[in-house]
């Protein structure tokens, strides 16, 4: 009961309250309530399960794609990672991410940019995270292509997203909220092909698993990870 009470208060918001609060002010939508509710999200527990997945396993230099807020940096093992480059275009997450970076032990450099153009030399990290951040990047195919060009040779992309699912009911949902879901979400797309954006791109997949979120809706929940380089 609770859980079914939990999603209709959830699409209550998302698809009347926030597109409703969005056409009246954008501006605020957007300064106010989108970067706490990206951060909020990005903090859930069934989130925070798949990110300890593949998060613990960086290494070396490492670069972190869509930074956001920094809710990340305690998933890190600091004994592992030599520092910490994140890089997100969002500057009122960045402030969030500064104090997210006082409560870890760990050399941190934080830019404001996009994955589309990083500013990094070729062969520069060890490791090149993406936490549910493939969704929003205007153009992921540039993006893969980039953190390609800046793994080393011998590097790994750890990687864990949602995106479009598996099952054609569920889908041709996530397509037919496509015209209106990425401007109350940050620009999220739920009807990307994560694990066929990475196969296309430069980068090689070597290891993947997929299935649906527990505790999350379907069209929001079919999440992707693993392994590239």
């Amino acid at each position: 009961m609770k859980k079914y009470l939990f999603f209709l208060i959830s699409n209550f918001l998302l698809f009347f309250i926030f597109p409703i609060i969005r056409l009246l002010s954008k501006k605020f939508y957007e300064k106010r309530i989108l970067p706490h509710l990206i951060n909020m999200t990005c903090s859930s527990k069934p989130i925070q399960i798949q990110k300890k997945k593949i998060i613990p396993n960086a290494y070396g230099k490492v670069l972190e794609i869509g930074f956001g807020s920094g809710v990340n940096l305690k998933l890190y093992n600091g004994e592992n990672v030599e520092k910490i480059y994140g890089i997100d275009p969002s500057q009122e997450l960045h402030v969030l991410a500064y104090e997210n970076a006082k409560s870890v032990d760990i050399s941190i450099d934080l830019q404001i940019g996009s994955a589309e153009e990083l500013p990094f030399e070729d062969n520069s990290f060890d490791t090149v995270v993406s936490t549910y951040s493939l969704c929003s990047i205007p153009n992921p195919e540039i993006a893969l292509n980039e953190i390609s060009r800046v793994l080393k040779s011998s590097g790994k992309f750890y990687f864990a997203e949602h995106g479009l699912s598996s099952d054609t009911r569920v889908a041709k949902f996530q397509n037919f909220i496509e015209f209106f879901y990425p401007k109350i979400s940050g620009g999220c797309h739920v009807n990307r092909d994560i694990l066929k954006l990475i196969n296309n791109s430069e980068l090689e997949l070597k290891v993947s698993q997929s299935m649906y979120l527990p505790g999350t809706q379907k069209f929001l929940g079919f999440n992707s990870w693993g392994t590239a380089g």
